[in-house]
């Protein structure tokens, strides 16, 4: 909350501790503000930038007033200081700035504060920038305010904030505040990884403590955490703490938005953190303060061993002594002088006495006058505030809250946390006016001029009223006796700035390099330091110097460090860093077990039965850290465990006490600071107290430690205190989670949190209820068994009790859920869930069974017990889980009733019970037994019926010669055990002692076997005895089968084999067949004969070893065959028409049948492609080489190189006209390409006529196409068969150019040829005529033809006179722009009409802007008379007529125009005048010769490249050197040079001239920054100027001047000519065409004779004029500003489609321009 603005009237208040020691008490009577303080005073707000208010409160008053109470001045290193953008501190760390100077700097206006800014600038800080303010204290917050400010989207404390100094406009109230995005985090700064195997420590870390154990466990292990944490449990519960590794491949992502995450951090000072400092630290405020409040000014602390005393070790050896009168009585004062490291004499120990008896002695004489009062009001101000201060511990590090907030709902709860930074709320906030004007002692309110005004509390007190009464005024500072021993009461951490990720990370890292910079370690690393160690620039450390560092600033009270830490950011505000399912739910990750958002809620995690969420309990949060920022000690709410996981950053180094010790650590820090305790009793629970480890040892506790690095956790055990401090930035995330063996624990937790008044999380009742309501699992059961037990024992007897103490109480039974606020104990904040006593009249309270007296003083009559349950529902609860509980017992009992029954029990019963056991999801002790045992029994009973169950015998087939002899009788499966291993079975099942009905068969079966042997003799003897073919087959073989049923090996069995094989041989011989035999069948006659012993010079052998060599040879033909990489046809015909006396494997003759089919089907194929039938689908060329190549892997087929070769032709035919079609193809030599493409057309059709070829059909329709098309060009020659273009391009080229768009300025060219007409030599008679209208002079050769004027007679231009080329222009354009596309890419005479058709055109254009022009009034002069004959030379020499349309002859309208203008007066030529011309001379200019690439460029041959050619001068250039880039620049391209000659822009690049011609070099041109000015190199009349110009701000060429002269010429007086442009270049085929129909079906011979012109009136003369330049798209107007011809527009005719009407012509204008 923001102070408000002091004025001077109305100065702001500072807290006592911030006063100044001059001060005096105030009366009543000068009662100020309780916002106002001394005008000499600094502002609170002000100190509060360098100093948090826990600390400061002793340090301020110390230094400040209390110079014999205080230590030397102290340092003060804070990081606010630091700047977030990574610039250095203001200060150097090697000499920090001295507390007392910063309280000074703090009353001054800051150097580096920002200035004063707009309101409404001032409320909107920078992106990413950490929001500067000064620290403030958190304030208090209950549980339902946090609740609800949660509720409303806030964070806890926002509700009691000031609203900003500049609220927003009203009109803008509901507009969305727009999320500012801060700087990204620098990943490369911060650690992501960190190392698996570290070497071993060679050196004890600090107070020698032990590591805790470090788990890896495998992927296996991993998937289950619950079990895998039960499994460690046991080991690791011993140490308080254990470190776990995920295994390899492992990584948890990192999905927070490091652009707008932002979060608040608190502010610590590490030197008063810990116990005994902060303990010195009261004390001596304590001591101050009363010595001040009895108005002793005079004490003085003396220097001992000149060094000052320490008062507060003094009075700690004294009381460790027994206190002053024992020490006087014994005479230990020397023993005190060397446990205070002081030298024992009598003059020290009489320094000793003497200062305890003034100083600290009448303090403790007061503190024992008082303190008992004061002990009763921190004891009833500690039960008052309890629901709204109550603080608990951080999963993992710090601590929470819960509460509900809609009635008779549940939500998700926030925890409070002192960890967080919250800070008690001051008993001094303010009091009211009257409180201040009453006596607290005797309540009056006269007397006000004696009444005192505490500084703590603003209370009243009498001056006499006061014991011991004071008889004036103190004129210092005074407090009461609550407010002095108070002191340090409200100690806590303050507010820090609001960071972003990245401001935070600069602002640590730079703290930590200028820390170490200026404190470097001074110890030599080890092996293990090099692996761990931080390098930060220039400066390196380990993670072991940072321990001693932060150990020695905690315990160093003259140097003071202040650091921040952003601890308890909710996930549920913020976002996990980790995955989940509603943000990303397609990350496996998001579904980890390991999962901090997913271990609460685990099958066998208990915290998930809560009803709610839980922030920080089971809502994981997250803690941003930088150096030295420290979590106290603590353990977890309700004692749970908790788990924490390091996503990225530096060490977090842990402390852990096994929870065993959890007491033995509590004594020993209230045997450290008993006062803190005295002040704080709920001190414990706040967070905010360390204890040296090396303390904690010495007092018996044991303390271990480990080193949590990026992706590894930290798991806390129940009831394990725990502590730790961060070595940078680093990001963590955690959350608790319960096992089963926690609820003993969490109920020790609950009662001790119900003794303390102080506010537990959750209901633990309520969870043991709902976890038998969701959970009917036996594990379940005997999990809560017990617990559910003594919850409901003791809530019997506490319902028994409330009857017995208020008879006559009311019960109500309300079976549903309310709010937790309606259950929960008013008096010790305990939830009561089962019962709560209220009072109608005092609804807004309840209270707990044991606290029901209290509730209110009404009648017990009119209370009412309200149960959740009744007696009966505890009972059946407890009854049901009990019977569940009870299942394993009961499994148990049966198993002992079965043993006990019999000796040998029943195997079919222990199945049973087996069975049983393992369907009881519970560990069984007996149960590994008990499978073992029916294990080994079914392998037994296994074994026993391998004997008992007779064996299938196949007996032998009647197709005997190719039956194999172990199909006669089965012997595949030989038994291997014979009659000794039934003996053996029968006495193993004695030793293992069940019953089973296998025994008894196995007894028979062994008996059977003994029978079978005797009869086997017998037949064995008689088959000695009788010729083979005398045996009987057919009984020994039912002998045989009897005794193979048995199953098992008997000797006498095999015999009986022998004889039978051999009888059988026999009687196979006799019956073999030679046609139906395989080889396989030879082979296995052959095997059984020499089995039976018969020789190979038998007959029968001799026979079959031929047939088993002949069939064995063609295998061996065959197999090698199949094994070639390509089979011939023959071998394969070869291989399969073999012989049928060769016995043949069936199965390799039907594999070489198959190969040799797919052959043939190869073969068929090609032969189908070569040879298709008539109207069969002709296939391409690519098919017949795929059959080729698949054909020609396997198989050499004669006919598929001729089907190779054909159809490798035509696809090289299809490629190349694919080529031509896509205008591709190159000529590889000078031979015309359409004469090769018709050969190509010529060859295909004669020898490829039986492949599809689309491209070659395509190319064949364009030649036909071709061949017509220059069939019809006007210059064709029937007769030749040829085109005769070359007269006709010769004329266009020499008329049509555009140096010949000027008529010649010689005079004596007057004929229609173009040729002088000069007089003959002497002598000679001239043949020259003249004209009588024109006066124009020709040749007579020239006037032969047509016998009249050519300018002035127009049969010469209407078709009456014959021409040779009697064909109209404007159908040229049509055939241009149809002809064939092979035609325009590949055709000479298609070039020739491209380049006649433009020169034509444009001399059209010419030629109709012209007749535009002279058309105006007032342009038919005398002096255009030149221009006329000019154009009429051209037509006449081109022969054929020009106009853009075929009613159209710009010869007729020369000639009519001709005739007007030579027909008027003659006009005198002006006289001839001087003109002055300006020459200038460029360094490219002076050589006339090109470079070696043949250009002319300004870098004169330096550079190679891309070149450009001026469109003035004709020189080439480098594009790079005249800044111009083809791809990106348009239009017509000059050179610097001509630019400057002809004063045109440039727009590639800024020009600058640099004068080196010496006839006109001035000394300041030697200036690098003068030029010539660019605008007086043209001008003839002025002089060069020069300029100063600066640096070029764009792309700029400088041009060397060498040569500059001014010249006069006398030049005849220009002939008035119309500002006619140049006729513009037409663009490609946009020509003006004539309709199609009339360009093809009109008749050549017909086109010359144009229409002769009647005379026309001139109206309609001029309208005919007008249409003609509309239809050519001309237009009288003058040229544009850059000197191009208006734009052209032109009619586009094309030719219809064949059979469909042809319109008449469009007379839509299309832009081609």
């Amino acid at each position: 909350m923001s102070a408000p603005e002091a004025t001077p009237s109305t100065p702001t208040r500072g807290t006592p501790s911030r006063r100044g020691s001059n001060r005096t008490p105030r009366s009543p009577r000068e009662v100020r503000p309780p916002n106002s303080r001394d005008a000499d005073q600094p502002d609170s707000a002000a100190l509060s930038t360098t100093k948090p208010t826990s600390s400061s409160n002793t340090s301020s008053l110390t230094h400040r007033t209390a110079d014999d109470f205080v230590r030397p001045f102290s340092t003060l290193t804070s990081a606010l200081d630091v700047p977030t953008d990574g610039s250095p501190a203001p200060y150097d760390f090697r000499n920090p700035p001295r507390e007392q100077d910063l309280e000074d700097r703090s009353e001054q206006p800051k150097s580096n504060v920002t200035p004063a800014v707009p309101a409404a600038a001032a409320t909107a800080p920078a992106p990413g920038a950490a929001v500067p303010g000064p620290p403030k204290r958190a304030p208090r917050k209950s549980k339902t305010d946090a609740m609800a400010a949660i509720a409303r989207g806030e964070s806890p404390g926002a509700a009691d904030k000031a609203p900003p100094a500049t609220a927003p406009a009203a009109d803008h109230a509901d507009m969305p505040l727009a999320i500012e995005r801060a700087p990204k985090l620098d990943w490369s700064l911060v650690k992501s990884e960190s190392p698996r195997v570290l070497p071993p420590r060679t050196t004890p870390r600090a107070f020698a403590l032990e590591e805790c154990p470090t788990f890896y466990p495998s992927l296996e292990e991993f998937k289950d955490p619950m079990k895998y944490l039960q499994t460690i449990g046991p080991k690791a519960k011993d140490y308080g703490i254990c470190k776990i590794v995920p295994p390899v491949g492992w990584r948890m992502p990192f999905y927070t938005d490091t652009e707008t995450f932002r979060f608040s951090t608190r502010l610590q000072r590490l030197n008063s953190i810990e116990a005994s400092s902060r303990a010195k630290l009261n004390f001596l405020e304590q001591l101050y303060r009363f010595h001040s409040s009895q108005g002793n000014h005079s004490v003085e602390v003396p220097n001992v061993n000149a060094r000052r005393l320490d008062l507060w070790l003094l009075r700690k050896e004294v009381q460790r002594h027994g206190g002053y009168d024992a020490v006087i009585k014994n005479k230990k004062w020397s023993d005190i002088c060397h446990a205070m490291s002081l030298t024992s004499n009598g003059t020290i120990s009489a320094q000793l006495k003497s200062a305890y008896a003034k100083i600290i002695l009448p303090f403790e004489a007061y503190s024992e006058q008082h303190r008992d009062t004061f002990m009763q009001h921190a004891s009833t101000k500690h039960q008052e505030s309890s629901p709204q201060t109550d603080h608990a511990s951080l999963p993992g590090e710090d601590t929470h809250m819960a509460d509900t907030n809609a009635p008779g709902a549940k939500m998700a709860r926030p925890r409070k946390r002192m960890m967080a930074g919250m800070a008690p709320a001051s008993h001094a906030e303010g009091t009211k006016e009257e409180d201040r004007m009453t006596c607290k002692s005797c309540g009056s309110t006269e007397r006000g001029t004696e009444m005192l005004l505490c500084d703590g509390c603003d209370s009243g007190f009498h001056t006499y009223c006061l014991d011991p009464p004071l008889p004036t005024v103190p004129k210092g500072q005074w407090f009461c006796s609550k407010c002095l021993f108070g002191t340090g009461g409200d100690f806590g951490f303050d507010e820090g700035e609001e960071h972003c990720l990245q401001s935070f990370m600069l602002r640590d890292r730079t703290f930590r390099k200028m820390w170490f910079d200026a404190h470097p370690p001074k110890h030599v690393p080890t092996a293990f330091d090099e692996v761990t160690k931080t390098v930060i620039d220039d400066v390196h450390y380990a993670e072991a110097d940072v321990e001693n560092e932060f150990w020695r600033l905690v315990e160093e009270p003259l140097e003071t460090v202040e650091v921040e830490y952003g601890a308890d950011v909710h996930s549920t505000t913020h976002g996990s860093a980790m995955p989940t399912v509603e943000t990303h739910p397609r990350d496996p990750y998001a579904r980890d077990p390991w999962n901090v958002n997913n271990i609460p809620i685990l099958a066998d995690s208990l915290l998930r039965y809560i009803k709610s969420d839980i922030s920080g309990m089971t809502v994981p949060w997250t803690y941003v850290g930088m150096i030295f920022s420290t979590f106290c000690w603590h353990n977890e709410d309700h004692y749970t465990h908790s788990i924490n996981y390091m996503h990225w950053g530096e060490t977090k180094t842990w402390y852990g006490i096994p929870g065993a010790d959890a007491e033995k650590f509590e004594a020993a820090l209230r045997k450290e600071a008993p006062d803190l305790f005295d002040a704080q009793p709920d001190l414990l629970y706040q967070l905010t107290t360390l204890m040296n480890p090396g303390r904690l040892r010495k007092a018996g506790v044991r303390v271990y430690a480990c080193n949590q690095r990026a992706g590894e956790y930290v798991v806390t055990f129940p009831q394990a205190y725990h502590a730790g401090f961060n070595h940078g930035l680093n990001f963590n995330e955690a959350v608790n989670f319960a096992l089963p063996d926690w609820l003993p624990l969490g109920l020790d937790c609950v009662k001790r949190y119900q003794i303390n008044r102080k506010l537990p999380v959750f209901s633990h009742d309520e969870l043991l209820i709902t976890v038998t309501q969701h959970s009917h699992s036996i594990k379940t059961a005997v999990w809560v068994l017990d617990s559910l037990r003594e919850m409901v024992d003791r809530e019997k007897d506490e319902r028994a009790d409330i009857q017995q103490e208020l008879p006559g109480i009311q019960e109500s039974l309300e079976e549903y859920d309310t709010p937790e606020n309606q259950y929960q104990c008013s008096f010790c904040n305990a939830f009561c869930y089962l019962a709560q006593v209220t009072c109608p009249s005092h609804t807004e309270q309840v209270s707990c069974l044991q606290h029901a007296k209290q509730l209110c003083g009404c009648d017990p009559t009119t209370r009412v017990l309200r149960k959740r349950f009744s007696d009966e529902q505890l009972d059946d609860i407890v009854a049901k889980v009990t019977e569940r509980a009870a299942i394993p017992a009961d499994w148990q009992a049966k198993l002992r009733r079965t043993l006990q029954e019999s000796a040998r029990p029943n195997l079919r019963a222990l199945r049973a019970l087996l069975a049983e056991g393992e369907r009881v999801s519970f560990h069984l002790p007996e149960l590994n037994n008990l499978r073992r045992c029916v294990t080994r029994a079914n392998e037994w009973v296994e074994a026993a019926t391998n004997f008992t169950t007779r064996k299938q015998v196949t007996k032998r087939t009647r197709k005997l010669p190719s039956a194999k002899p172990r199909q006669d009788v089965e012997m595949d499966d030989a038994p291997t055990r014979g009659l000794d291993d039934v003996y053996s079975l029968l006495s193993e099942v004695d030793e293992l002692g069940f019953e089973c009905p296998e025994i008894e068969q196995l007894r028979r079966v062994a008996q059977t076997a003994e029978e079978f042997r005797k009869k086997a003799r017998v037949a064995i003897e008689e088959g000695s005895t009788l010729d083979e073919r005398d045996i009987n087959i057919d009984e020994l073989e039912t002998q045989i089968t009897l005794g193979a049923g048995l199953n098992m090996r008997l000797p006498e069995l095999d015999e009986m084999r022998d004889v039978f094989l051999r009888a059988k041989l026999a009687r196979d011989f006799e019956l073999l067949e030679d046609n139906n035999a395989t080889l396989d069948d030879i082979t296995q006659l052959i095997a059984r004969a020499r089995s039976a012993g018969i020789s190979d010079n038998a007959k029968i052998m001799r026979t079959l070893l031929d047939k088993e060599a002949a069939g064995t040879e063609w295998c061996k033909f065959t197999e090698t065959l199949l094994t070639m990489d390509k089979k011939a046809m023959t071998d394969l015909d070869k291989a399969v028409n073999v012989d049928a006396q060769v016995p043949l494997d069936l199965v390799l003759h039907e594999r070489i049948s198959a190969v040799r089919s797919r052959a043939k089907d190869i073969e068929r194929q090609a032969r189908i492609m070569l040879a298709p039938e008539k109207g069969a689908v002709l296939p391409r060329p690519s098919e017949a080489l795929k059959l080729v190549e698949r054909a020609s892997k396997e198989f050499t087929i004669p006919i598929m190189e001729e089907l190779y070769r054909c159809a490798n032709f035509a696809r090289e035919l299809e490629d190349k006209c694919e080529l031509v079609l896509t205008k591709r193809f190159v000529m590889q030599n000078d031979s015309n390409p359409l004469t090769v493409f018709h050969k190509w057309v010529a060859y295909a059709h004669t020898h490829l006529p039986y492949f599809q070829m689309n491209n070659f059909r395509l190319l064949d329709e364009q030649l036909k196409a071709h061949t017509q098309w220059v069939q019809r060009l006007p210059w064709y020659c029937n007769e030749h068969n040829a085109v005769h273009s070359d007269p006709i391009l010769r004329d266009v080229r020499e008329t049509t150019g555009p140096e010949e768009d000027l008529p010649p300025k010689d005079e004596a060219i007057s004929c229609i040829c173009e040729n002088q007409v000069v007089p003959p030599p002497p002598g000679e008679v001239s043949d020259a005529v003249q004209c009588d209208h024109c006066f124009a002079r020709f040749h007579g050769a020239c006037a032969a033809s047509g016998g009249s004027c050519p300018f002035c007679d127009h049969h010469h231009w209407n078709g009456s006179i014959h021409k040779e080329r009697n064909w109209h222009f404007c159908f040229l354009p049509t055939m241009l722009v149809t002809a064939p596309d092979i035609t325009k890419f590949y055709s000479t005479s298609w070039k020739e009409l491209e380049f006649i058709v433009a020169r034509v055109d444009r001399l059209c254009a010419a030629i109709s802007q012209f007749l535009a022009f002279v058309a105006q009034p007032g342009n038919q002069r005398r002096e255009y008379l030149g221009q006329v004959r000019h154009y009429m030379r051209k037509l006449f020499r081109i022969q054929f007529a020009v106009s853009p349309h075929p009613d159209v002859s710009y010869g007729l309208d020369l000639a009519g125009l001709h005739r007007r203008i030579a027909g008027s007066p003659v006009t005198i030529a002006p006289a001839a005048r001087k003109k002055k011309k300006v020459k200038i001379h460029f360094a490219q200019d002076v050589n006339d010769k090109s470079e070696a690439d043949g250009s002319r460029c300004l870098c004169r041959g330096e550079h190679r490249g891309a070149q450009v050619v001026c469109q003035i001068c004709n020189r080439s250039y480098h594009e790079l050197c005249v800044r111009y880039s083809s791809g990106t620049s348009r239009g017509i391209w000059y050179c610097p040079a001509c630019a400057v000659k002809k004063a045109k822009p440039y727009p590639h690049a800024e020009l600058r001239i640099k004068c080196l011609d010496s006839r006109i070099r001035t000394p300041e041109d030697s200036n690098p920054n003068i030029f010539i000015d660019i605008t007086s190199v043209g001008d003839p009349n002025g002089q060069l100027r020069r300029m100063k110009m600066g640096p070029a701000t764009r792309e700029c060429i400088t041009l060397e001047l060498v040569g500059y002269a001014v010249t006069s010429e006398t030049v005849p007086a220009p002939i008035p000519r119309p500002s006619i442009p140049p006729p513009p270049p037409p663009p490609h085929y946009g020509y003006s065409l004539p309709p199609p129909h009339l360009a093809y079906s009109m008749p050549m011979s017909a086109a010359p004779t144009a229409p002769r012109k009647r005379k026309l009136s001139e109206a309609e003369e001029a309208a005919s004029r007008a249409h003609s330049t509309q239809s050519h798209g001309l237009s009288a107007r003058p040229p544009d500003a850059e000197g191009q011809p208006p734009m052209r527009k032109v009619k586009l005719l094309v030719k219809a489609p064949e059979g469909r009407r042809v319109p008449p012509p469009s007379t839509d204008v299309i832009d081609l321009t």
